[in-house]
């Protein structure tokens, strides 16, 4: 088109983003779904997906789903139509995988790092972390994987931004010499002088963690916001990373500086597994009503995590909750009581002592018990001896069992309490925080950079328009033209349900109402 028609839409495009951050700071905003027909969703329920935004399209990579089924199918989604296709790309796939990072530069899609779960048999396999690197042609359609010296270890639930030509990734859980923990390494990956290195930072630092957000400010500085470094580590602090003039110069170190925020309370009380979004001079994390602790890192009373998260902490990377209540009910009745020595060949369980909880360590001690009990788990359970059987695993079979029978019981009772339709069943999920309202929180910073200071604005959704979706963790938040484009995820659902009906495959736009009279 012509120089002036570009000037008139570039300028109707401002207009619109001007007023979607009005609309966030006053609390008038619009919430809507497209609506499709359930024959005509051709993506799947994903979470822990890839998405970034091009031009006006929005790409999602990868994603798992409730059962650990991980994907490599690209997908693009017409923010204009909102229509979804997916890519039938040609060259070298990536392998199927979730929580990796991806991310533009100039007409190509970098992505980098990912986990993968192994098939359910044989028992006791270790998760998969990858180091791949792979660059999508947008405009070839074609997928190319990338060879490049100083590559970081294989590494999932890290965070990326691109700088000129220099992509920079922080932190994420890392595989090193046979063991898994969470990093706070930074590597660089040049992209136009196709290597890796790291560059030199100040001892004052991040703790390690995974599940954080990184917002890119500018050029020279990277935000890095809230984030998890393991069982019972959840960070709601904020850090900021300044690069030095010379991105380039491997002598000069990059400066770590922690940011004062004022006005804790109003800050989100779940943000390790929410993202968050750069929206003009502020940034955007969604989250229900109820305000966090600036010490602890969020209510964990308020963190509803699903059972099925919950069991495999290892696999979606969700820290232990502090829920007598809704621990009790995971165990059967028949698991507190004394089971009979039968030949001498098997010890006995504790009365009143449940079996050990998968939530209440990470991964890493999981598997350190394992290796130290025996491959069959008996080290967990307190066995004293292994019972000879002509399958090895059936203690763990029988636990296994057990597990679902317990999760079926959680899922009917669940189910008879919403089809009901007693006044108690109401009131009791209405005191449930699943129902508690999504809303926009807002941090400004205007003065981060000069003033190194932030602050929560308080939230307000009194004004809004339109119904927001349930709350939903490992989802992705993007910024579009003038909205913010929420999708997939996984719902908070206490019952412990494993269907796919948990996992999310919606797209809302969160905008500013059309009838919207205020100015900036």
């Amino acid at each position: 088109v012509c120089s002036r028609w570009y000037t008139c839409c570039q300028g109707v495009v401002d207009k619109r983003k001007t007023r979607f951050f009005s609309a966030l700071k006053l609390g008038c905003i619009e919430w809507y779904s497209p609506v499709y027909p359930k024959d005509a969703i051709p993506i799947s329920r994903r979470f822990s997906h890839s998405t970034c935004v091009y031009e006006s399209s929005m790409y999602v990579f990868g994603g798992c789903t409730s059962t650990n089924t991980t994907f490599n199918d690209l997908w693009h989604f017409d923010l204009g139509v909102h229509k979804w296709t997916r890519l039938l790309t040609t060259g070298t796939y990536p392998s199927p995988k979730a929580y990796a990072s991806m991310v533009t530069w100039n007409n190509f899609l970098v992505l980098f790092g990912g986990w993968t779960h192994p098939s359910l048999y044989p028992l006791h396999q270790q998760w998969v972390l990858f180091s791949e690197l792979h660059v999508y042609d947008i405009l070839g359609n074609r997928w190319t994987q990338l060879y490049y010296p100083g590559s970081p270890p294989p590494t999932a639930g890290h965070s990326a931004t691109v700088h000129g030509s220099v992509m920079v990734v922080f932190g994420g859980l890392q595989k090193q010499e046979g063991t898994f923990a969470s990093t706070n390494d930074v590597f660089c990956l040049d992209l136009v002088r196709q290597c890796w290195f790291k560059p030199i930072v100040s001892e004052s630092m991040p703790n390690p963690r995974y599940g954080h957000s990184q917002i890119k400010l500018d050029d020279k500085h990277i935000l890095i916001i809230a984030g998890c470094g393991g069982s019972n580590k959840l960070y709601n602090d904020i850090w900021l990373l300044t690069i030095p003039d010379n991105i380039y110069d491997r002598g000069s170190k990059w400066l770590w500086e922690y940011i004062i925020v004022e006005e804790s309370e109003h800050m989100p009380s779940q943000m390790w597994y929410n993202p968050a979004c750069k929206v003009g001079k502020s940034i955007v994390m969604l989250s229900t009503s109820g305000s966090g602790s600036a010490s602890g890192g969020g209510s964990m009373s308020q963190l509803l995590v699903p059972g099925s998260v919950r069991r495999q902490p290892a696999n979606v990377w969700v820290p232990t909750v502090q829920q007598p209540d809704v621990r009790h009910q995971e165990y059967p009745a028949e698991r507190h009581h004394v089971e009979p020595d039968q030949n001498a060949q098997r010890g006995q369980f504790r009365l009143g002592a449940p079996p050990a909880d998968p939530s209440e360590s990470s991964g890493d001690e999981n598997e350190d018990a394992l290796q130290q009990g025996g491959g069959d788990g008996s080290g967990l359970r307190g066995r004293g001896r292994p019972r000879p059987s002509i399958r090895p695993n059936a203690s763990s079979d029988r636990e296994r069992r057990l597990q679902v029978l317990s999760r079926m019981k959680e899922r009917i009772q669940e189910l008879s309490r919403q089809k009901g339709g007693t006044k108690s069943a109401a009131a009791s999920s209405r005191s449930v925080p699943l129902r508690s309202t999504l809303m926009p929180h807002l941090l400004d910073i205007s003065q981060i950079i000069s003033h190194r200071r932030a602050k929560w604005w308080p939230g307000n959704s009194s004004a809004s328009i339109g119904i927001p979706p349930q709350p939903l963790l490992l989802y992705s938040l993007v910024l579009g033209r003038g909205h913010l484009i929420m999708f997939g995820g996984i719902h908070q659902d206490p019952s412990g349900g494993q269907g796919q009906e948990t996992v999310s495959n919606a797209v809302t736009f969160i905008s500013s109402p059309s009838n919207s009279y205020f100015v900036a």
